[in-house]
């Protein structure tokens, strides 16, 4: 009787072990799934990408910021010399002043003379073609002297005031330059964004002249 009663109980346990099952994902459980997840990450996607486009613009502003200052910081500094003349011997001066080309003379060694050395004899030259704003030193011995100052110049002027502050019309007369005004543009690619431009203008007082 106990041995019938042992195999009927493990014949029971046996047959119910049968009938367990285990639920898995079905396959609009995984598609809803895959479509929450992918709802998600194209946000994340989103975001990561405007982040990106953002950091890439302001780096590229500051770029441009910061060759834009450097540029007009040394510019200011050689307009400043101009017609610097100690012993009033060496005729130093504005020669050439327009709005793409500036060229000015100082006698920065005092021995009374304007030499093709010591940067006496200066010209700044803006060529809109190729967006550049050249820095040419002794002029006198040829253009193997000039250097790249600037690059991706989309725009610079060069315009002049007497001493009452009134704008000198073109011809201008070297003699009258009091102040050097000077606006400049310059692009830097950022991307997507294309290119992004800085613009810089300043007044410069050409301390030497007129004295």
């Amino acid at each position: 009787m106990k041995d019938q009663f042992s195999m009927a109980t493990k014949s029971t346990k046996a047959s119910g072990a049968g009938h367990i099952r285990y639920r898995g994902f079905t396959l609009i459980e995984l598609m809803v799934t895959m479509a929450v997840a992918s709802i998600v990450m194209a946000a994340i996607f989103s975001v990561y990408t405007g982040l990106t486009r953002s950091y890439t613009t302001q780096n590229a502003a500051a770029d441009v910021q910061q060759a834009v200052r450097a540029t007009i910081d040394f510019v200011v500094d050689d307009i400043m010399m101009a017609g610097y003349d100690p012993g009033h011997k060496a005729g130093a001066g504005f020669v050439t002043a327009s709005a793409t080309t500036m060229q000015f003379t100082s006698d920065r060694n005092s021995n009374k003379n304007i030499d093709d050395s010591d940067d006496e004899r200066i010209t700044y030259l803006y060529e809109p073609g190729n967006e550049r704003l050249l820095h040419i030193l002794y002029e006198g011995t040829g253009a193997e002297d000039s250097e790249t100052f600037i690059e991706n110049v989309t725009d610079l002027s060069f315009a002049y005031l007497d001493a009452n502050g009134n704008p000198l019309t073109t011809p201008v007369p070297v003699d009258d330059i009091r102040t050097v005004v000077i606006s400049i543009m310059v692009a830097e690619p950022a991307g997507r964004e294309g290119m992004i431009e800085r613009k810089y203008t300043t007044q410069v007082r050409c301390r030497n002249m007129g004295i």
